[in-house]
């Protein structure tokens, strides 16, 4: 769990960090590198919160946590706003059901409704960590006719969500992380060669020259070749 808060800890700092050279960048170029950076690490904040949120859920004892077997209510469908992410569950009968049948709990990562049906079993569906935070006090759930309504706040506005809980979201984040690997090595191979080219003398560079430009033909005969 320290590992867990330690890593969120992290991507906050970084994440003010680049907020603040954001702030003082002058020029358009670095302005949108600094962008498309705050994008990443906003996500991988994201990632790092859901994760602490797992590891806490695990590593403690949650009396709210459901039970397994068919006592879950695995469908439901989603939809969302600049201001709330919306979910529909279908439930026969559920607007006749006693007062206090159906309760619904929110957290800043979670969500848990349970509703209580004839013969006393009870029915669960219980969603941590969320794809985001959410706002519990302006969270609702709404008993209608055959079905529930549950309204979750959005803390961050205009944030779209990928999918209600944080897999999207976690595959997203995996997704570019191996593109940031790949262009940190494009990056260094090409820093490498510039390093040698300055280090080099007349020789070398026309060497260097030479071989580059041998590369270069030999990979745009490759693409012509596979067009």
């Amino acid at each position: 769990i320290h590992c867990r808060m330690a890593a969120v800890g992290a991507a906050h700092d970084a994440l003010n960090e680049c907020r603040d050279l954001l702030v003082a960048a002058k020029t358009d170029r670095a302005q949108r590198l600094l962008r498309k950076e705050l994008q990443v690490l906003e996500n991988e904040h994201r990632v790092a919160l859901s994760e602490e949120v797992s590891t806490a859920a695990q590593s403690t004892s949650n009396p709210k946590a459901p039970p397994p077997g068919d006592m879950r209510i695995t469908s439901y469908a989603w939809d969302q706003t600049p201001k709330f992410v919306k979910l529909y569950v279908s439930f026969n009968g559920v607007d006749k059901f006693p007062e206090g049948s159906v309760q619904c709990n929110f957290e800043t990562m979670e969500m848990n409704l349970s509703v209580k049906c004839a013969g006393g079993k009870t029915k669960y569906l219980h969603i941590r960590p969320l794809y985001d935070e959410i706002d519990p006090a302006a969270s609702a759930c709404h008993v209608k006719q055959d079905r529930l309504f549950i309204k979750m706040a959005k803390k961050n506005r205009d944030m779209e969500w990928g999918s209600v809980d944080d897999t999207e979201h976690k595959e997203r984040a995996r997704r570019e992380e191996k593109r940031r690997e790949n262009d940190t090595k494009k990056k260094s191979t090409g820093e490498m060669l510039q390093e040698m080219y300055r280090e080099a003398d007349d020789e070398g560079k026309a060497k260097l020259a030479a071989a580059w430009e041998t590369g270069r033909a030999k990979r745009e005969a490759k693409r012509a070749g596979g067009t």
